[in-house]
């Protein structure tokens, strides 16, 4: 087990967000992710119903029809939400 990563700052690039979202939904066992960034944004797949989206301050998704959104200096919070969405299945 590793030591815990400190959160990213304020303003962080999108593709440090989504390495370190990344690392911690693998961590609550959540695999099969692919991501992609660019210098704008990022977005990390995880299942067909849950694509999440950064800009390196924010964490964005919609399941379901709901709309969440995280601090991307929250990424632990943001992890936890987001593997209990890709677990609950689409409708969910």
């Amino acid at each position: 087990m590793h030591p815990p990563r400190p959160p990213l700052p304020p303003g962080a690039s999108p593709a440090a967000t989504a390495a370190a979202l990344t690392r911690a939904l693998t961590a609550r066992g959540i695999t099969g992710i692919y991501t992609a960034t660019a210098a704008r944004v990022g977005l990390i797949s995880v299942t067909a119903a849950l694509t999440i989206w950064t800009n390196g301050r924010q964490i964005w998704c919609t399941h379901a029809g709901q709309h969440y959104r995280w601090p991307a200096a929250d990424i632990e919070a943001a992890a936890s939400d987001l593997a209990a969405l890709a677990r609950a299945g689409p409708g969910a």
